[in-house]
């Protein structure tokens, strides 16, 4: 999975040190908080995701009566 990730020039400025020509820079570490609903996958990143979590997500959606109708009404369909 790629994430595009956006480093500020000033946190640069305090990691790399510099002759002109050539930079060294230390490790980059920090967190940052994001939501859910800021969170996008390609298709081949949630397929990944499936596979490693099956059974979980499977736990899961038999747990709940809701999740249970629309996958009732999904096979019914035909999925998507």
């Amino acid at each position: 999975m790629i994430v595009p990730i956006y480093i500020p020039y000033r946190e640069l400025e305090e990691l790399c040190d510099g002759d002109g020509e050539y930079a060294i820079c230390r490790s980059y570490e920090d967190e940052i908080e994001v939501s859910v609903d800021e969170i996008e996958f390609e298709r081949s990143d949630l397929e990944d995701i499936v596979d490693q979590y099956f059974d979980d997500i499977i736990d899961i959606l038999l747990k709940n009566k809701r999740y249970i109708e629309i996958l009732r009404k999904k096979m019914s369909e035909g999925g998507t």
